[in-house]
């Protein structure tokens, strides 16, 4: 009898969309991808679990961006709340049969339920077309060989589901012609065609409901994901085995065959440990969102900590026999706590944080671990008593409006230190050679920074001379300017006093102040977009490229289109006619589908008077 196939189309098409959108999303653009992937439908729990794990593995591969990656989840959890794929399936099975026992279906007794995460409407082969639904019933419950037809593009809506006679029963119905089609198989072959269905057999509708909701949410699911790669027992366990391979293989390799195996193998082992770290950064973002219980936080640090509880009144801990702290373990403990330590240090928890950190002050003193260990150790240490300040900022992802301003700011900063520099002097503030050049203008402050207290060795000069200013404001400073400049009157130092001026002469300070630096802006470039920057021609070849890939893969957005246009190549006006060109030129070899893509751009483009 004819048994159908699950189709996985559908799937693939999901996780190219998923992919492009992770691709792309930035602090900048967060809001935007973010809601386009809570609007993907999500048909089935495959699906869900689809997209969890593409978000995981970039969370964990972006440790800097874990925080985003977590702001992402907990808004999927909230749109995914409901887990609208789960089917309620009612069935003439006894739920108080034991397995394996005979089936005893009666016609007349109440009915039970199951429920399913994956039910679709996709199925590449149907029967049909029924008049009835009856007649779909009838047909599959009896022994009648009935050859499948393929779907096509024929819509398809669920009618019902059912489980009858040991057979579960996909009844669904034509859009276009109002006629019956279905899916059927036994039971007992569920897995083998692909169909989830839950093994417990409930009695009422409402518990059936309650129970498949509880198992099927977004947090669970994401949780389910974190709990499995913290828990794993070795995360070199393949590594070994690959390093095993190479030392067998390796008297038969050459030198640069040997080096390269070693350089890949090397990579492995750091992105292993980079997963490993980016995981327990990641478990602490979703902590701090609310989406962890402190429950679970607690369990985590026991277990890298080799600490378990003791039963009794009090609480008290001990070390967990024959299992000892690894160098992984280390690292991971101090950058759980640099992430959560201000959330979960709180007075409610004041008893296992003082059992903590009674075993971290023992470890930051433990002579047998690396300095590494023992120096993050007191670094943590240090940072808790200042209430979980970072000695070190820690990178997270910005905005392009953050960056401009960050740049300006060190742009600031490093011109005040320019002219610091310049008026400080060179020496900082001993008696030394204090003026500046007096055909220059500037005040260099000579090797001392300028000491201008009275000079008792010029006592038989004239008080007034003619190289600079009253000699009890001489410190060597002043002199060697222009005889016949009366107005400079500093010598070497436009700051000087001249006999011409009326008036005192002028107290000059130990130090000059520099003049107040009016802050450089950097403009944003017209139409106040972000972008601006000015790219080579084969970077904009390169960004045209793959403009148009992304223009082709993403259902020909002209939205999204238009953005990117925006956001790459905004600063470059002669952008337009080089991707002009450069699909002129790909437009005689490349494929038709290629081709009508490029004569589209262009067309948007056009119009859109880019």
């Amino acid at each position: 009898r004819w048994v159908p196939s699950k189709d996985n189309s559908v799937m693939a098409k999901v996780e190219k969309q998923v992919k492009g959108l992770l691709n792309k999303i930035t602090k900048e653009k967060f809001d935007r991808l973010a809601g386009q992937l809570c609007d993907i439908q999500i048909k089935s729990y495959d699906m869900l679990t689809l997209m969890i794990r593409l978000v995981y593995e970039k969370a964990i591969g972006e440790p800097n961006f874990s925080d985003m990656y977590a702001n992402l989840c907990y808004q999927l959890s909230q749109r995914v709340k409901k887990s609208p794929f789960i089917q309620i399936i009612q069935s003439d099975e006894d739920p108080m049969a034991e397995p394996g026992a005979e089936t005893n279906y009666d016609e007349g007794g109440s009915a039970s339920f199951r429920w399913s995460n994956d039910v679709s409407t996709s199925d590449a082969e149907i029967l049909g077309p029924f008049e009835s639904e009856d007649q779909c019933i009838d047909v599959a419950i009896g022994n009648d060989d009935t050859d499948p037809i393929q779907r096509g593009e024929m819509e398809l809506s669920l009618h019902r589901l059912l489980i009858k006679r040991g057979n579960f029963i996909k009844i669904m119905r034509s859009q276009a012609d109002d006629e019956f089609y279905m899916v059927c198989f036994p039971l007992s072959k569920a897995e083998e065609c692909g169909q989830q269905l839950s093994t417990s057999i409930f009695t009422s509708e409402i518990e059936c409901q309650n129970d498949a909701t509880k198992m099927n949410t977004f947090k669970r699911s994401l949780l389910n994901k974190c709990e499995d790669e913290f828990n794993k027992q070795d995360i070199y366990k393949d590594w070994k085995e690959e390093m095993k391979e190479y030392k067998k293989l390796k008297p038969t390799l050459s030198e640069s065959e040997q080096a390269e195996r070693e350089e890949e193998l090397e990579f492995r082992r750091i992105k292993i440990k980079k997963q490993m770290l980016g995981n327990i950064k990641f478990i602490g973002e979703l902590y701090k969102l609310g989406m962890l219980k402190e429950k679970i936080m607690r369990f985590c640090i026991q277990s890298l900590m080799k600490l378990e509880e003791v039963p009794g009144d009090y609480l008290k801990f001990k070390n967990v026999e024959d299992d000892e702290m690894d160098e992984e373990d280390h690292e991971a403990l101090c950058n759980l706590f640099v992430t959560i330590g201000s959330t979960i240090d709180n007075p409610k928890a004041a008893p296992y944080m003082q059992a903590y950190f009674q075993k971290i002050h023992m470890l930051g003193e433990d002579k047998s671990l690396s300095s590494r260990s023992r120096f993050a150790y007191q670094d943590l240490i240090d940072m808790r008593a200042k209430g979980w300040k970072l000695r070190r900022k820690v990178e997270t992802a910005k905005t392009l409006e953050e960056i401009r301003k960050e740049a300006e700011r060190e742009e600031r900063m490093q011109q005040q230190q320019s002219m610091q520099n310049n008026y400080g002097g060179r020496g900082g503030g001993g008696r030394g050679r204090g003026g500046g050049r007096g055909d220059k203008g500037g005040y260099r402050g000579g090797r001392g920074g300028g000491d201008y207290r009275n000079d008792n060795r010029n006592d038989n000069r004239d008080r007034r001379d003619n190289r600079g200013y009253d000699n009890q404001y001489d410190n060597r400073g002043g002199g060697r300017g222009s005889r016949n400049d009366r107005n400079d009157g500093g010598g070497r130092g436009n700051y000087g006093y001249s006999p011409n001026n009326r008036g005192p002469p002028p107290m000059i300070s130990a130090r000059m102040a520099p003049p107040p630096v009016a802050p450089k802006i950097l403009s944003p470039p017209p139409g106040g977009r972000s972008g601006g920057e000015q790219f080579s021609k084969d970077k904009i070849e390169t960004r045209a490229k793959n403009m148009r890939d992304e223009f082709m893969n993403e259902g020909r957005d002209e939205k999204e289109l238009l953005l990117t246009m925006d956001e790459n190549l905004s600063g470059n006006p002669d952008a337009g006619s080089i991707i002009v060109q450069l699909y002129a030129d790909q437009s005689m070899d490349c494929k038709a589908p290629v081709r009508k893509a490029m004569i589209d751009i262009l067309t948007i483009l056009y119009k859109a008077g880019k």
